[in-house]
């Protein structure tokens, strides 16, 4: 027997956000009594009512340094007179306190621990049985380590003693491909409830002195998916790679592009986001309409609906322009685009599940109407998925 399958709520880990005061205390008793977080993370919860972190303006990150105008002359030519592509602001989270306690060198929270307050937020939100949760499905970009991932630490650090626990990676197209995979497991009866957390901490990769860094921001977003009524949930999704692309945006171990070498300084060395083969990042671009029209426009025909009847259209954010060509080529309606990129920036993996929840909390969607997810990963890869809204996903998601 097959059986439906769809999201029945969001939580969202964006640093500096409000949480709700309805739901305050019933998130601050889980994360004391069931996580090891520490209290830094959770204080500021219970006293301010906000999560963890940090707003990053323009003037804040960049304009109001010393080696601003340094910065801004190695732009190239062209984006000098929007050097911040459209960005207004961005998130950051909290450095880790035990770093700060003990090194000179203070590290950004640990994503593990992002992970969990986000996991946190949709078990809540959702009134979800943690006992009822059998499997942990995690994308980490910025893992805590490069082996083993962060799966099972998430798994471990939310008490769910039931699941299992393992990571699906496509980078930024990641959390649809989560929803694909989970959505085969339940309807199969494979898997019954399923969490899943898609995370990207800029913080710990971007080199600010790289002319795209504005755009790169923190955020952590959790889901719910579970068995749900016939007719709702997920209908269909569709994928493609381009692996001759695969060295156009890399991670690369180097020095910041502004660095004074000095005998008695640190050498500044660390993984940054690079884009490394500037010809294949060109390609990327030119090709982005063409490969994500693609994938969505199969999806959209596996499940016999065309672009006209998508309520709501929520993708990938790498830059301002990207979501609304995405959108026409697909040739869904204007107003089916929802994008938080001026406040956010790139959020990577976290980008679609953030666009889906402050869209729901703009009530963008309604139970039963269409749902289209779409984005590309690097590596290359491109996916679309479609889900009819559930009821609970409309009623249960939340910040």
């Amino acid at each position: 027997m097959m059986h439906a399958a769809g999201l029945i709520g969001l939580g969202g880990y964006i640093p500096g956000k409000p949480v709700s005061p309805e739901r305050r205390a019933a998130l601050v008793r889980f994360l004391r009594t069931r996580t090891p977080l520490p209290a830094e993370y959770i204080d500021p919860i219970e006293k301010d009512g906000v999560l963890p972190g940090t707003i990053e303006t323009n003037f804040s990150g960049w304009e109001s340094q010393p080696w601003f105008p340094a910065w801004l002359e190695r732009l190239p030519e062209k984006k000098r007179k929007d050097p911040f592509s459209g960005t207004r602001e961005r998130r950051r989270v909290p450095l880790d306190p035990y770093s700060v306690a003990h090194s000179l060198q203070p590290h950004p929270m640990l994503c593990s621990d992002a992970e969990t307050i986000a996991g946190a937020l949709a078990i809540v939100g959702t009134a979800t049985d943690p006992d009822e949760i059998d499997l942990v499905m995690n994308t980490t970009m910025i893992p805590d380590r490069p082996v083993p991932l962060n799966a099972c630490l998430v798994q471990h650090k939310l008490s769910l003693k039931n699941a299992g626990a393992y990571n699906v990676d496509s980078c930024c197209s990641s959390f649809i491909t989560m929803c694909e995979v989970a959505a085969g497991l339940i309807r199969s009866g494979i898997k019954q409830k399923i969490l899943l957390v898609a995370s990207y901490l800029g913080s710990c990769v971007i080199d600010r002195s790289e002319y795209y860094s504005p755009c790169a921001g923190d955020a952590v977003m959790a889901a719910i998916m579970t068995r749900v009524e016939p007719g709702y949930g997920y209908l269909a999704s569709h994928s493609t790679s381009h692996g001759n692309l695969h060295a156009a945006i890399v991670h690369v171990r180097r020095k910041p592009f502004l660095h004074v070498e000095s005998n008695f300084g640190p050498s500044c060395e660390k993984e940054y986001v690079t884009f490394n083969d500037q010809a294949l990042c060109r390609e990327v671009a030119e090709k982005s309409q063409e490969y994500t029209s693609e994938v969505a426009l199969a999806a959209l025909k596996k499940a016999g609906h065309a672009p006209k009847d998508v309520r709501l259209l929520v993708t990938h954010q790498p830059i301002k322009w990207a979501p609304h060509a995405w959108r026409e080529a697909i040739g869904t309606s204007q107003e089916s685009i929802f994008e938080t990129y001026e406040r956010y920036g790139n959020i990577a993996c976290a980008s679609v599940p953030t666009n889906l929840l402050e869209a729901l909390e703009a009530k963008r969607l309604q139970p039963g109407e269409l749902l289209l997810m779409a984005s590309p990963g690097a590596g290359e890869n491109h996916i679309a998925a479609l889900e009819r809204a559930t009821p609970e996903l409309i009623k249960n998601s939340w910040t």
